[in-house]
């Protein structure tokens, strides 16, 4: 782990010429980018700026507990609020009591968004330092009364799992106890989009901030 996350700042260089060179094992390919940046810098930059806003910061697991289940759902059909695809992974505890486990910050960052959606519940989201926007859906309650604009840390608790949303504000119950975790970049054109959290998650598996609660 570096002073700011798991990666150290050449891993985004490895991720971005393994895809360019259309390679999926980075131990067959020489991670050189000269290539790209004589012919195509614009695209090589742009591609490693993603990376970096995802994985430049990461530090710990979401959840506060080292028993945590959780599947690569990523788009598979959802149909409150209409049809839709699942942009997230859900985490789930052994435990089905809402507000018993933490959620923690995964990385650095600004609170971006807080507060209620009919299909997140009570969230909250983070902008971290590297740019990716974290979002954490269906809290039971909030740890702090955090506001926009305001600072957290890696490991900082966040609020607590529940079930909230599908509904008027204040709904819960409609689903079991769970965290829907999101992850976001966002492009030049301003564009927001998702990224898969399961191959995040599965990095931070072992990365566990330890909590004592009552």
């Amino acid at each position: 782990m570096t002073e700011s996350g798991l990666y150290p700042s050449d891993w985004c260089d490895l991720l971005t010429t393994t895809m360019l060179n259309s390679h999926f094992h980075p131990q067959h390919i020489f991670p050189d980018n000269t290539f790209y940046l004589l012919y195509k810098k614009s695209c090589y930059l742009q591609l490693k700026n993603y990376y970096e806003a995802i994985w430049g910061n990461l530090q710990y697991f979401p959840v506060a507990s080292d028993d945590i289940s959780y599947e690569d759902s990523w788009m598979d059909s959802r149909t409150y609020g209409g049809n839709r695809h699942h942009e997230g992974t859900d985490l789930f505890g052994p435990v089905s009591q809402s507000g018993y486990y933490p959620i923690v910050s995964i990385t650095d960052g600004i609170v971006e968004q807080k507060g209620w959606l009919p299909l997140g519940g009570y969230r909250i989201g983070i902008r971290s330092d590297s740019g990716g926007y974290f979002y954490y859906a269906h809290l039971s309650s909030y740890e702090e009364d955090f506001t926009p604009g305001d600072r957290v840390q890696a490991g900082e608790i966040l609020g607590f799992m529940g079930n909230t949303g599908y509904g008027q504000e204040g709904t819960s119950g409609r689903f079991p106890v769970h965290l829907h975790l999101g992850i976001y970049i966002t492009t030049p054109e301003g564009q927001e989009i998702s990224v898969n959290p399961y191959h995040i998650l599965q990095c931070l598996r072992k990365k566990i901030r330890k909590c004592t609660y009552y």
